[in-house]
């Protein structure tokens, strides 16, 4: 005869009782199970979501970044020169496994970068002239977008080259006299209305040959000096403007090497010497669109520039010096001299052209710094791939 095995303790018909209450405490440890078990899913989700997001916002404040520090090396103030970031070469700091995967964000979607006006249209330059332009920049890791603007506003030395042909204490010509004219190029209006200020205190041997049309007149202000001309906070702004571009030399020759270099258009380049830098050959310096600007210090010396050959110069020539003008050249822009000018070149073509337009790009062309507007940094978060602009 079999016999029943009944628990301790548990009276006859209560074991099934006991299985229920068992079931209950397994469903309830299941259920706690499961619920853990979203909860810690849905951390995590939420956790890889947040780290996407974050990842777009530093790849989007990146392109920022990387806007404004085109903008610092290069404000596009024309149609012509406008400023870009390399998109490619900023994909290629972030690693790819870490910031996308290919399957769901293709490559020339990780960052894009735009640099656009805040006049009508939004060209891709300074078109108003006020100096701001927007950033747009837009980012997509593993498809989590996330797009920035702001506008940037540029802060420029106050340079303050005055509009003048020529400076110079005395000058001297043989051959021919030393020409001045308008540059017929030149479109600002003329200073003093329908003429341009020559400056120079005597003349020896032919001189200055001024034109017939009254274009370019002699000494309208005899009291002017060449310190009020360029006086020490224009030098001063210009000798730091060189130094931090590295076009600061203390040798002549290094300074000459550099001048003829494809490196030198809208470029300063200050130099203190007590040697005379000899410019020879026919290599033109600068052009209308970038144009130099040559500061010459002799440190009280009789020293100064001795320009040959037949090259042209486009901006301004600065000497603190006496300065030698030989062969054909032509200077574009404005010429000052605090000394005697000796002309000995015997060419057809005017030496000295004034061109208002050279020197208002020269006095608005060195960016000091770029900061963002207050109150103009937009974020956005979007799910598509439209690329909208900023009126």
């Amino acid at each position: 005869m079999s016999k029943r095995i009944r628990a301790a303790g548990v009276a006859p018909g209560e074991e099934g009782s006991l299985i229920i209450l068992v079931m209950m405490f397994v469903l309830v440890f299941l259920g706690m199970s499961v619920a853990l078990l979203f909860l810690v899913m849905n951390t995590t989700s939420g956790t890889e979501l947040e780290r996407k997001e974050v990842k777009a916002f530093n790849v989007a404040e990146a392109g920022i970044d990387a806007g404004m520090l085109a903008l610092m090396y290069h404000w596009p103030d024309s149609a012509a020169n406008p400023t870009t970031v390399d998109e490619t070469a900023m994909r290629a700091d972030f690693d790819a496994q870490q910031f996308r995967d290919p399957a769901r964000s293709p490559a020339d979607e990780f960052i894009q970068v735009a640099i656009y006006d805040n006049s009508a249209g939004s060209p891709d330059y300074d078109a108003n002239g006020d100096g701001k332009m927007y950033v747009d920049s837009e980012a997509n890791v593993d498809d989590d977008r996330h797009r920035i603007i702001i506008l940037a506003e540029r802060k420029t030395w106050q340079l303050n080259f005055p509009l003048v042909a020529l400076y110079a204490n005395v000058v001297g010509s043989n051959g021919k006299g030393l020409e001045v004219r308008v540059d017929p190029a030149q479109t600002e209006p003329l200073p003093g209305g329908t003429y341009v200020a020559a400056y120079y205190n005597g003349e020896t041997g032919k001189g200055i040959d001024l034109p017939a049309d009254g274009s370019v007149a002699p000494n309208p202000d005899s009291s002017k000096t060449f310190d009020e001309l360029v006086n020490s906070g224009l030098m001063g702004a210009l000798k730091s403007i060189a130094t931090s571009e590295n076009t600061y030399f203390t040798n002549a020759s290094a300074a000459q090497t550099f001048l003829l270099s494809a490196d030198a258009p809208g470029s300063i380049i200050y130099l203190e010497t007590t040697s005379a830098v000899e410019i020879a050959g026919n290599t033109q310096i600068g052009t209308p669109e970038n144009p130099v600007v040559l500061v010459i210090d002799a440190n009280g010396s009789d020293v100064g520039l001795d320009f040959r050959g037949t090259a042209d110069f486009y901006g301004i020539v600065v000497i603190k010096g006496n300065p030698i003008i030989r062969g054909t050249s032509s200077f574009y822009g404005s010429f000052l001299a605090s000394g005697a000018i000796d002309n000995k070149g015997n060419g057809s073509v005017p030496e000295i052209r004034y061109n208002g337009n050279i020197i208002k790009t020269i006095n608005r062309a060195y960016t000091m710094s770029v900061n963002i507007v207050p109150n103009t940094w937009e974020e956005y978060t979007v799910p598509d791939t439209t690329t909208t602009t900023v009126p």
